[in-house]
């Protein structure tokens, strides 16, 4: 049990008093009563005497100088052990030796010295370890200031004083930002962007030993400024009395995430005026073209084997004409109606998609002669109707756009991977070249090999996969066919 420090000064001082009485004592003793010299009584005590006096000069600073409890403490404890220990050591080897009529000052000497050399290696050490100490606080200190100093964090050091917090110190980024702060100075009118509101959260905060994180911003002469601004306690294990403040400027990013959120909202309002434009453009279309082709077709029914052979043909190339307009308006309205009228994602059986698509295409198989085969697929999460779509579009341009030599092949198989299920349409076509590879995905763009379709087909497929966030794209050399690969991801 610790002593208080009024005990403590008082042990200390008894012990200075009593060795002080038996040194007067023994001074008097020689001086007086044996009539020895002054001079030879002076040096036999002047070492205790010096020692004594150190003793109550320790006892002087001890009341008087910045010392706790817990130190006084500790060295009143400690001065009492080695006493009592010197003072039985000692009377055990006198007791000893006056049971053995036979002083022996040496042996007294000798005992002696062991426990001043004990006490010596005892104080040595706890000197060192506090040698240690105190030189690995200091490089630790050391560090922590370099830290505080060139943080680009601007940073505030607070004590919690009454209520209050009073600035201890400011690094040097917090001085560049919000300019210099004297210490000592209450910070409440001080703090930057700050609300009343918010101090005293930081007051209960550094009370209570919490960390505290807030968002701010402040109106500097170059310019509005976010802050990120972080209170961190710190202190004793008992008593959370002091906290930084930390200001991380984030403008930078506050204004790319407003730049980006300006962006996304104009693409997207873009985005819905662009289907919005190919929805009512290919409605709009349709009643002009269904009337150019209803005439254009009575004209190939009235006249046709009536006119000339060029008269013929140019008939033939309006119908044609018609057809292919009719076509890419379909295609057009397909493309805008992805996102607005696609259905929710829900496990799919990817095989019996692609057997009803391979039953909608009997009519193109059987006319090209095709042979297409698949491997077992695997289930998918995806909008069924739409991943019909892109197999549709996938397997009729391999079989519109394979060669003229041998009927065409394809091949359809899928691929259950860690994040994704990934499926391919394989032809044995001519091909397509690495510079077309990627702009086929565009709309109204086309490979060489694509003479007859509407330049959609593929960019509806590119569409789908967006919505259902996957990819897709070719593999293939000139000559040797092509491998369409499209993955979606695991819900």
């Amino acid at each position: 049990m610790r002593l208080n420090r009024r005990v403590s000064l008082a042990v200390l001082s008894g012990i200075g008093a009593a060795l002080t009485s038996v040194l007067l004592f023994d001074v008097y003793e020689d001086w007086v009563v044996q009539g020895n010299t002054l001079v030879s009584t002076a040096g036999e005590n002047a070492l205790p005497f010096v020692l004594l006096s150190g003793l109550f000069y320790a006892v002087w600073n001890l009341r008087n100088g910045a010392y706790d409890d817990a130190f006084v403490s500790s060295v009143a404890t400690w001065t009492v052990a080695g006493a009592l220990t010197t003072v039985l050591l000692v009377s055990w080897v006198v007791g000893i030796q006056s049971l053995q009529n036979e002083l022996k000052p040496w042996i007294i000497v000798l005992q002696t010295t062991v426990v001043g050399a004990g006490a010596g290696l005892l104080v040595g050490h706890n000197t060192a370890r506090v040698e240690r100490a105190r030189d690995r606080s200091q490089r630790r200190k050391e560090r922590f200031e370099s830290l505080f100093e060139n943080d680009p964090a601007a940073i505030v050091d607070l004590r919690f004083d009454d209520g209050r917090l009073v600035v201890e110190a400011t690094n040097p980024e917090y001085e560049a930002q919000f300019g210099r702060v004297n210490g000592g100075e209450e910070i409440e009118p001080t703090l930057p962007g700050v609300d009343a509101e918010t101090m005293d959260t930081f007051r209960a905060a550094t009370a209570a030993g919490e960390r505290h994180t807030t968002e701010t911003t402040h109106y500097a002469p170059d310019g509005r400024k976010h802050f990120v601004v972080e209170l961190v306690p710190y202190g004793t294990s008992e008593e959370h009395t002091r906290s930084y403040v930390l200001y991380q400027d984030v403008t930078e990013i506050r204004e790319a995430e407003a730049e980006l959120e300006r962006t996304v909202e104009q693409l997207e309002r873009s985005n819905e005026q662009l289907k919005q434009f190919a929805y009512v453009a290919s409605h709009d279309l349709q009643e002009p073209l269904r009337m150019v082709s209803s005439y254009v077709d009575l004209l190939a029914t009235e006249y046709e084997g009536e006119l000339d052979d060029e008269a013929d043909e140019y008939i033939e190339f309006a119908v044609d004409g018609a057809q292919r307009m009719q076509a890419m308006i379909d295609a057009l309205l397909t493309y805008s109606r992805v996102h607005t009228q696609g259905e929710s994602f829900e496990e799919v059986d990817a095989e019996t998609v692609l057997e009803r698509v391979l039953r909608n295409l009997e009519l193109l198989i059987d006319e090209r002669d095709a042979t297409v085969t698949h491997d077992d697929l695997p289930a998918v999460v995806a909008d069924e109707d739409q991943l019909g779509q892109v197999f549709q579009n996938l397997i009729s341009n391999a079989i519109e756009h394979a060669g003229d030599d041998d009927p065409p092949s394809v091949h359809v198989s899928g691929e259950d991977r860690d994040d994704a299920v990934v499926f391919s349409v394989a032809d044995d076509g001519p091909g397509i070249p690495p510079a077309q590879q990627e702009r086929i995905f565009e709309i109204f763009e086309q490979s060489d090999r694509d003479d007859e379709g509407t330049g959609i087909g593929l960019a509806i497929c590119q569409r789908i996969v967006d919505r259902h966030e996957g990819d897709i794209w070719v593999e293939s050399a000139e000559g040797e066919g092509a491998t369409f690969y499209v993955s979606f991801p695991k819900r």
